[in-house]
Formats: C-alpha cells, structure tokens, sequence
C-alpha cells in the first residue's frame, strides 16, 4: 500500500465523522425543542387547571352566599 491510499482512507472517516456529528447535533436540537414544547404544554395545563380551580372556588363561593328567600336579610341569624 502507498502513502497516498492511506491518506485516502483517513479523508473519508474525517467526513464520516462531520455527518455524524452533525446528525448528534439535528437530534439533540429536536429532542431540545420537544424537551421545550412539553415543558409549555404542561405549564399551560398547569394553568389551565388553576383557572378552572379558582372558577370552581368563585362559582361555589357565590352558591355560599347566595340569598335564599331574596329578601336582602342576613339568612343566618
């Protein structure tokens, strides 16, 4: 074997390794962006059940204080 096949040989896993790199470098963007867009999701139905809570909290507050006869007098005393 001559000098100039060895060197041959060691270019193309030069480039072998640039595609793999950049291959690790596409798949560990997606997996970031999907890291990132369940995050979002979870905060937003975080969110979402704390809206709905408090909701439930007023709508059942109000059921408390709702005057049953509707005559403007304290129902309590």
């Amino acid at each position: 074997m001559s000098d100039a096949d060895i060197d041959d040989d060691f270019d193309d896993d030069f480039v072998d390794d640039d595609d793999a790199k950049m291959v690790e470098e596409a798949e560990t963007s997606v997996r970031t962006r999907l890291s990132s867009l369940e995050k979002r999701r979870l905060i937003d139905n975080l969110l979402e059940e704390k809206r709905l809570a408090k909701e439930l909290k007023d709508d059942l507050d109000d059921i408390d204080n709702f005057d049953e006869d509707g005559d403007d007098w304290e129902d309590d005393l």
